[in-house]
């Protein structure tokens, strides 16, 4: 009788922790998620902390980013041939490879998850340093990211033409993205990486390690 009180206390403590993770992470749904898919969740973690630090970009903006393109699925391939963790495109790989001088590349290993990493976050990084100048790089570099720099350039422009020259701030330009599917996007993953950040830092390999965050921001 005693052990199976004790037992029944163990399992309601770990049910009472759980419920409340779920619920002061602001997203219980997620965390449901994650806790009957650990494996998926974070199978990925180490080579995106170790790719970012090489970029020089939030770990937790790029795992943002793998969760809206794949939901960590790294033989996922998109409407349009975009492929992998983070659906590179084959127009952004073969810019990588021009600029790394890669040789007999195969768009096919974009499925390969350190290769799609190293891809992707090359060109999100690339996306944040064009934008670092305002006030917040990474909405425009997410934006860059899904519907590429003329679009963004063109919602700038808008928004100027509406502050009759006037500096244009990121929630300025958030509101004058007229594809609702990139505002939808955009708003996703900052609500995400929102999510990771209230987490700490994702801690992977030094755990004493501080990770860099992504300028502007």
């Amino acid at each position: 009788m005693l052990l199976i009180k004790i037992v029944a206390v163990f399992f309601l403590s770990c049910l009472t922790a759980i419920v409340y993770l779920m619920f002061r992470s602001h997203d219980p749904f997620y965390v449901l998620r994650e806790l009957t898919n650990w494996t998926d969740y974070h199978q990925f973690d180490t080579m995106i902390v170790k790719v970012s630090r090489e970029h020089n970009i939030d770990p937790r903006l790029v795992k943002a980013v793998v969760w809206r393109e794949s939901r960590f699925q790294p033989d996922m391939i998109g409407q349009h041939g975009e492929r992998g963790l983070m659906q590179v495109s084959e127009i952004a790989a073969l810019d990588w490879v021009a600029a790394k001088g890669v040789s007999n590349f195969q768009p096919d290993q974009l499925l390969r998850p350190e290769v799609n990493l190293e891809v992707g976050t090359w060109y999100l990084s690339k996306a944040v340093q064009r934008w670092v100048i305002w006030d917040n790089a990474v909405p425009f570099a997410l934006a860059e990211y899904n519907a590429g720099k003329s679009r963004v350039d063109r919602w700038i422009r808008k928004a100027r033409q509406k502050l009759a020259g006037q500096s244009v701030t990121a929630q300025v330009f958030k509101e004058n993205i007229d594809f609702p599917s990139t505002a939808r996007y955009v708003r996703t993953i900052l609500s995400r990486y929102d999510f990771y950040k209230r987490r700490g830092p994702l801690r992977i390999g030094d755990p004493s390690s501080v990770e860099p965050q992504p300028s502007g921001t």
